[in-house]
This record gives C-alpha cells, structure tokens and sequence, in this order.
C-alpha cells in the first residue's frame, strides 16, 4: 500500500509540474532513461542509443560534435565504425523519438537535440526547487514544503541509472545528486521553518545515514531535535557529528556545527549574518546600455538551475566593463538580501591578484575571524562555498585575467550569483554566459561626452562633438577622459580638443586624465602577451587596412598557419582584435579599435626596426597582390595584357578559393587592397591598383578605381617607372571615358602611349592604349583618326600577341562602322571580334560582340536576331557580375521591347536602367536612356513627357561634346515637335552636324513594322 500511495503521489507530483510549469514533459533522466510518446513512458533498449540520448540531454540546446560523442562511446578505444555506427544510433533514435518529439537535429560535424521549455524533469526540478528556495526566503515556509516536495518527487532513483557511465554521464548523474542533496536539505529547512520538527528529526537520521559527513545537515537535525524539546538529543547528535568528522577527515567541526551547539547550549537561535554590501559607488553618468543591461539583469536575477548563475562581461579596454557591472550590481541588490561581494582581481601594481589573497578578503568579509581561515587555497575555497551555502549574495569579479583567478571564487550553490569582467571571454568557465559590450552608438558615445563635461559645451559645437567621438572611436573611456578634461578645464573649448585629437601622433597623449589614460589601458592586454603574439600586435599596426583576415598575421610574422592561429588567438582573447564577422567569401575578418591601433604603432615603433617594418608591409602586399591578379586572371575581364611579375614573397593559404569566387573576393577584400595600394612599394602598388580595375569598372566603383591609380601613379613617378606610369595613365583613360571626362581621358591615353614609347619595347599594353584613344576619337566624332588608332591597335596588337586587345579594338572598330551606317563592315568586325574572344578566353570581349552584334541586328530591323544576341550578351554579363555591362544590355533590351509594342514593361525595364546610371554616375548611360525613353513617351502619345526626357537627353549630349548623339537626340525632338517651325530646325541641326561629321546628310536608323504606323523609329545602334 505505501508504494503504491508513493506512486500515485509521484504521478500527481509529475502531472501538477506539467500544469504548473507548462508544456508537456517528455524526457526522464532523474532515474532511469525514459520518453514519453505521447501515450505512455517507454524505455530505449539499446544501451548505446540510450546513452546518446543520454549525452544529448546533457548537452540539450547545444550543438555536441559527432567526434565528442565517438569519445564518450568507445574512450580510447574506438573502432573504424565508429563514424557509421554512431550514425545507425542516431538514426534509430530518431525512430524511438517519433515526430511528435523535440529535434534531434544533424548539424555540421555532429548533432543537437532540441527541447522547450518544460520538456525535462531534470529542467522541472531545478525550476521547482528554484521556486521552494525563492518561497523560503520570503517568509512562505509551507508553500516552500508543497514546492520542494513536489520538486523531490520527480526523483525516481539515480540520475541516468541505466544510462552507459561514459565521463559525461557520471558527472552530470554527480551534479544532479549535489543538486538533490541539496533540494533535501532546502526541504528539511522549510519543514522546520514551518514548526515541522519532528518530522525534519526523522528525515534527516535517514538522510545522514546516506551523507554522514555533510556538517549543515548535522546542524539542521541538531536544530531539529532542540525544538522537538530533545535537547539531549541533540548534543549527542553534536558528538556524533564530531567524531565522525576526526575519524573520517580529521577535523574539527565547523562554524554551522558550532553555532548549532551555541544555540543548543544557550537555548537561542542563531544570530543572522549582517548583510553586507561592498559595491563601488555607481557611476554617475552611466550611459546607454540597455539592451545588455536588461539581459545581465534577467540571468541573474532569474531562477535558479542547479548551479550559480555566471555572467561575464567582456569587451575591449576602455569599454566600460567595470562601470557597467557596478551599474547593474547596485539594480541587483533587492534581489541578493544577504549582501552583494566585491574583489578587483587585479593588484594596484596592475598584476592578476591570487584567488588565495582574494577569498581571505572575502572571508573576513563574510565574518570569518583571521584566525579561522584556513591557509590552502582548495580549503579557503571550500570555507568560502560554505559561508556562502546558505545566502543569496551578489559576487562581483572585477577585472578577471583567467579562469584560474575565477573557479576559486564561485559559490557552490545556485542562490548566489557571479558577475564577472574580464578582457577574455573566459572560454573555460563552465555554464557562463557573456555578454560583449562592444563600443557605444554614436547617439549614446555623444550623450557619454556631455554628461562627462557637465555643461553645454558639446551641444553648442556639434561639429567639434562629433569630431571627438569619431577620434575617440566611441570608446567610453576615451570619451570620459575627454570630458573630464573639458570639465575641468570651463576655458577650453570642444573645437580646441577636438583640433589637439586630430594629430594622431599625440592622440595618445590627449587621452589622460588623472589617473585615467587610454595607453595605460590598452597596455595592460598587451603585457598578457606572448612573444609571437606581442610581435603580431605590433605589425598589425602598420595596416592602415579597417579589417583584415586571419591569414595576414602569417604573412606580417614569416610563419606557418599554426603560429598564425596561436598568436591570433591570443590577441583576440585579450581583446587587442575583434572579431568583424565573416566576409563574402566566409572567411573570418578582424579589426582594431583606432585607438588600439595607435598603440600597436607606438610599439612597433620602439621594437620593430624600420627594416623589418618594411619587410612584414612587403610581405603582406605582395601576398595580396597574388591573389588580386589571380582573382583578375580568374574574370578574364582584362584587355591589356599581362605585366611583368613581381616574386611572391609569401603566398597565403586562402589563394585555392580563388578561381571559384574572384568577384566575392574582390568584393571582400576591395577596401583592404585599396588601402594596401597607399602603403606598398611602388612596383607592388600600381600593379595592385592595374588588378583591381576591371572589377572597379564592372561595380561602377569610380571612386575607388581613381583614388588607387592616382596614388600608385604618384609613386611610380617619384621612382621614375614608366611601365608604371604607362598602365597607370591607361587606366585612368578607361576611367575618365566612363566617366564621360572626354577631354581627360585623351590626355591619359595619350600619356600613356608616349610613357610606353620611352620605354623603347613593344608592350601589349600599349596597343590597349591606342585603342582607348580610339574609342575617345570616335566619341568625338573624328571617325577618320578613330579608324586610324584603331587600326594601329590592331597591329600592336598582333605585334605583342595580344589577343584580347584585338578583339576590344576589333569591336571599337566596329562600332565606328556601325554608326557611318556601315552595317556590314561592322558585322564582320563585331564577328571577327567574337571569335578571338572565344579563341582567347576573353569573356568580357565575348558580352561587348554579342552585344554589339545585336544592335547591327536592330539597326537593319531584324528583331528576332536582336533580341537574341542581346539576351546572350546579358547573360555573359550577368555570370561575370558585371553590373554595368548588365545595365548597357537592359537599356537597348528595353528600347527592343518598346518597339515589339510592350510599353508599359519597356518602360519598367529603361525607368531602372535610367536609376542605375545615375547611381553609377555615367551620364552617356543616362543621356542614351533618356533618348529611349523619349522615344517610348512618343510612341505612348505622351508628347509632353517625351519632349522633356528628349531636352534632358540633348543637354547632356552637348555637355559631353558627342556630335553623333546630339544629332541622333535631335532627330528624335523634330519627331516629337507638332509645329512646323521648331521641328525644321531640329532636322536641319541634325542634317548640319551629320555633314560635320563626314555622315551622310539622311543618315537615320531603319524603321520598324510596329512602330512605323506610330511615326517613332529605331534610336541608334551604337555601342557605349
């Protein structure tokens, strides 16, 4: 009869924790191995899916590597199968689980089960002892007896008693004893605070036979027995007590025992402990935060789950780690009423203080005479655990190097809580959570500045404001140190600090303020350092880069992949790197904070010789100059050929993911190389700004294409080379001519070739010089000289083998045919064109024939051919991420489209098109567009809006100086004119620059079928 009342008080205790706590249990680990399948509780019979079941429980919500679990299962010995074993295990656990169970899901390299809220019993247990412990504090004793009571009869003998005792699972099958043991002792507590004291008498004799030598369970049945009026009793309990603990440990007992022998004897209970609160005051000023603030908050003031509750705090020096665990400690106070613990782990002389040092301190504090503290620093940690067993206290760990400093200082029970700084994550430390503080948003870092200056000096100089901020890189210490000076300084102005900030060369030495100084900061992480480490710091200041990959630190230290990594770690530990996320490619990027940096080149500087500074830079830039001219060979954008290499003096590991994905790497690493162009050596950097240009141009990266190949022309200049110089002036024609500076990208080519004409060699650059300058001649309508350059290109071309440059020329020749109305000559170039792309792999000179070869098509009205030549150009475009190439492709897809009758998708189509050029700031792309657009409006009879997007097109046509198209923009306005007067002049205008050009006077594309009917025609079928 009892043990069926003990089961049917079991099944009542499991259903009112599934209604309380809500969801539905289905998982049983305190006893042997079950799940629920929705009916009834079932068993896994076989041993070892029951123990990865059992290790995913332990783990649950957490990925657990597949080689983990191989370990756990076979230890040292583990068979060949074990990879294909483990799989049938997880496969067939799926079965037993069934659908209705939380995820078992496979992950990369392992797996992970997936549990809600409630779905445990151990996870019940916690939350219900949780619970009792919170009802006990606040004065409820009997809801504490139903609670804890309910919590114990979840038990159903050992955690994981038929689970495989792998090292996982004893552990975890220890922990829950502990947490047992003392969820018992919590219940004998709140039974005796509830005046059951007989039965506490009688529960703890049993419990005591199980743990004879658990002193505060003693000390409770000594309790116990004095209020049942046996006081006898109760010392002879005291003697029991005693002699056990000098024949099993030989010690005495302890404080808990003795202060229940005093009660005893005096016949009073014991004295409460004073609470105590050693927090530093709160900052003042505490800024923002919130959002971590409100999560530090909620796990550590939220319930307990069988262990103290850690938070560590990390960031970069200067964050604001200790303000914020101060700020947040002193919220925390009504929720640890039995005091809340200090220790800076760090010694005035700015060394890691010694736990041993720390927990005496504690001690003391806590109300352990001097005497009475032990010297061992395992015995200080295990009399400091044992003050703390019974209290709700706040530990504040300030300032932690290691989780050395750490473990020695943590309460063994789940009412105290840890929160802890330190520049480390402190990977280590079991069940922690951390929070990464990270540096302030602007609004908040300028709120900081004001409130630290205490007046309205910032607010009446915003500009000088914001100027501070981005100097101090939103670094809060930077910014108090900054506001104190203003604060203490009424005659300075923002404006004038912000002027003393601007040179960084003394940046360092404006960020002090008494005892608060940024170096001082940032010198702490560094002198935690190893030698490789400390040398990786110091280089990694020499980039002027904002972010870099992992494998740089290899190149800036001459090392393999190992060291790298080590030293890289280290760094990143110490919070001198931050982890910016992966790039485009996945690969992991970092970055330093600029004050940081700063201080990397205050110690490169005084440890690096110039010589070995310039050798790590080399190094660096060269390996990326590999890759850029890898990943430029890999687009086969180029036309220019190739240019003399430089060695590789060290080649990066990331070099094989090249060819699968050179237009996300450029995109990852464009700011990184442009950056490198201003610090490399001349050869290296207009080499790095020639393998960067055709990707620039297929972005529509102008910016950057000018800002690279103005400074690496620079320097190729001060050193005299003129191969340098060559591409260099090159690229820029190519630049200037897309950016529609006409008259500079002359000047360029021009440059270029007579650069090469010095050197006193064939170059196949060379010939890719010409070309451009025929490319520029023909937009300027002198077709004569344009088919002369053009014709030199080709035979320069030839001359040096350069088969690309003479398909690019091939097609400019084209087009030179195409607009004096000579279809035929420039199908056969185009086509010519064509084919020595294919021959020579050129893609991009493949989209410009396919392209062109399409409008030669739309020119003499075969649509059907136009549309597909075009549609095969865009795809060309679209595989090589060549945006601006898309974007030419759309416009005449467009045009193509209106004159096939469809306008509103036409007008969809040129309306984007009309967007991007804008945005990429090409204003033939614009003007072209517009004139389409006219046309459509035309044809749409909305003669307005055609009037005005052809005015818009012919202004700019003029602004560029381009004859051909003015004239082609004016046909399409006399078109549209209703009057007599204005639309002559247009077609006289037209007729007149047609004849300046050698054009014939009635040169005008041919009509089409669907639009002839409309009055509208064919706009031009030239390349741009």
């Amino acid at each position: 009869m009892l043990t069926s009342a003990t089961g049917r008080q079991s099944r009542a205790t499991a259903a009112r924790s599934e209604r309380d706590l809500g969801g539905v249990m289905r998982y049983r680990i305190l006893g042997r191995l079950e799940v629920f399948d929705g009916t009834q509780w079932t068993s896994v019979n076989a041993a070892k899916q029951r123990a990865v079941l059992g290790l995913l429980l332990i783990d649950a919500n957490h990925f657990v590597s597949a080689d983990s679990l191989i370990h756990e299962l076979w230890g040292d010995h583990v068979p060949s199968s074990a990879a294909k074993s483990l799989q049938v295990y997880v496969h067939r656990l799926r079965k037993v689980l069934g659908t209705a169970q939380g995820g078992l899901l496979t992950r990369s390299g392992g797996y992970e089960l997936s549990l809600r809220a409630g779905e445990s019993d151990a996870e019940r247990f916690a939350a219900l002892t949780s619970a009792g412990r919170a009802a006990l504090a606040d004065g409820q004793p009997e809801e504490a007896v139903r609670v804890l009571s309910e919590a114990l009869g979840l038990w159903r003998g050992r955690a994981l008693g038929d689970v495989l005792p792998t090292p996982s699972v004893l552990a975890e099958s220890a922990r829950l004893e502990e947490c047992r043991l003392t969820a018992r002792q919590a219940l004998a507590e709140a039974k005796l605070a509830a005046g059951m004291h007989g039965e506490v008498a009688a529960e703890l004799g049993a419990l005591l036979a199980e743990q004879p030598l658990h002193e505060s369970l003693w000390a409770t049945l000594m309790i116990a027995l004095h209020r049942s009026g046996r006081r006898s009793d109760a010392l002879h309990a005291f003697a029991s007590a005693r002699r056990l603990l000098h024949e099993e440990l030989g010690v005495a007992p302890g404080a808990g025992l003795q202060e229940a022998l005093r009660t005893v004897l005096d016949d009073t209970e014991p004295r409460a402990a004073k609470p105590v609160c050693q927090l530093p005051p709160s900052v003042p000023d505490f800024v923002g935060r919130q959002a971590h603030l409100d999560q530090a908050l909620g796990l550590l003031g939220g319930p307990a789950a069988g262990a103290p509750r850690i938070v560590v705090v990390t960031g970069v020096a200067g964050a604001g780690k200790s303000a914020f665990a101060v700020h947040a400690a002193h919220q925390l106070r009504d929720t640890f009423p039995d005091g809340q613990l200090y220790a800076d782990l760090r010694t005035s002389a700015q060394h890691p203080a010694e736990p041993g040092d720390i927990l005496f301190s504690l001690l003391r504090t806590l109300g352990v005479s001097g005497g009475a503290i032990p010297d061992g620093l395992a015995e200080r940690s295990r009399r400091y655990r044992a003050e703390l067993a019974d209290r709700r206290v706040l530990v504040v760990l300030d300032n932690a190097q290691n989780e050395r400093q750490v473990r020695p200082l943590l309460p063994g029970t789940d009412d105290s809580a840890v929160l802890a700084t330190s520049r480390s994550a402190l990977a280590g430390l079991e069940g922690a959570r951390r929070l990464d503080l990270g540096l302030l948003p602007d609004d908040e870092a300028h709120t900081l500045l004001a409130r630290a200056v205490g007046d309205d000096r910032t607010r009446r100089s915003p500009e000088a404001a914001a100027r501070i901020v981005r100097q101090c890189g939103n670094l809060p210490l930077a910014l108090r140190i900054v506001g104190a000076r203003l604060a203490t300084r009424s005659h300075l102005s923002a404006g004038r600090i912000a002027d003393a900030l601007s040179d960084e060369r003394r940046r360092l030495d404006e960020l002090i303020a008494g005892d608060l100084a940024v170096r001082a900061s940032v010198s702490l992480s560094y002198a935690a350092l190893e030698p490789s480490a400390e040398r990786a710091f110091r280089l990694l200041g020499l980039l002027s880069a904002a972010t870099v990959p992992g494998w740089v630190v290899g190149a800036l230290l001459d090392c393999g992949p190992a060291e790298a990594e080590r030293a890289l770690d280290r760094l990143v530990d110490n919070r001198l790197l931050e982890v910016a996320g992966p790039d485009t490619t996945g690969e992991p990027r970092f970055r330093m904070h600029n004050l940081v940096q700063l201080c990397a080149q205050e110690q490169a500087a005084a440890h690096e010789p110039p010589h070995e500074q310039r050798a790590a830079l080399a190094r660096v830039c060269t390996a990326y100059l590999h890759l850029a001219q890898r990943a430029d060979r890999a687009l086969a954008s180029g036309f220019a050929g190739p240019v003399p290499a430089l060695p590789a003096t060290w080649h990066p590991p990331p070099a094989d993911r090249l060819p699968a994905g050179p237009l996300a790497w450029l995109s990852a690493e464009r700011a990184t190389v442009c950056a490198l162009v201003r610090q490399a050596e001349p050869g290296t950097a207009w080499r790095l700004a020639a393998a960067l240009a055709d990707s620039f141009e297929s972005a529509a990266r102008f910016d950057d294409w000018r800002d690279t190949h103005e400074t690496a022309l620079a320097a190729a200049r001060a050193v005299g080379d003129r191969l340098g110089e060559a591409v260099m002036h090159r690229g820029l024609g190519e630049l200037n001519t897309a950016q529609d500076r006409y008259s500079e990208a002359i000047t360029s080519f021009q440059r270029s070739l007579d650069a090469y004409a010095l050197r006193g060699r064939p170059d196949p650059g060379e010939a890719a010089a010409a070309v451009g300058l025929g490319v520029l001649l023909r937009l300027r309508g002198r077709y004569r000289e344009a088919a002369c350059r053009l014709e030199q290109g080709i035979s320069a071309a030839r001359e040096t083998g350069n088969a690309r440059a003479e398909a690019y020329a091939l097609c400019a020749l084209g087009t030179v045919h195409l607009e004096r109305g000579e279809t035929s000559a420039a199908r056969i170039a185009f086509g010519r064109s064509l084919m020595l792309s294919r021959t020579a792999g050129y893609r991009r000179g493949e989209f410009s024939a396919q392209r062109c070869l399409g409008l030669v098509e739309l020119a003499v009205g075969r649509l059907a051919g136009a549309r597909e030549r075009l549609e095969t150009a865009h795809r060309i475009a679209t595989g090589q991420g060549n945006h601006v190439g898309e974007v030419h492709v759309l416009q005449w897809l467009g045009h193509l489209t209106d004159v096939h009758g469809d306008t509103d998708r036409a007008e969809g189509i040129l309306d984007g098109c009309l967007a991007a050029y804008r945005r990429f700031g090409e204003r033939f792309g614009e003007a072209i567009t517009l004139r389409a657009l006219a046309d459509l409006h035309l044809h749409a009879g909305r003669r307005p809006a055609a009037m005005e997007s052809a005015r818009q097109s012919l202004a700019i046509w003029r602004r560029l100086d381009s004859p051909y198209w003015t004239a082609r923009t004016l046909d399409v306005l006399a078109d549209i004119h209703e009057d007599d007067g204005p639309r002559e002049r247009a077609r006289h205008e037209a007729t007149a620059l047609r004849a300046s050009l050698g054009l014939s006077p009635d040169l005008r594309p041919a009509l089409t079928p669907s639009r002839r009917r409309l009055g509208g025609h064919l706009a031009p079928a030239a390349a741009h």
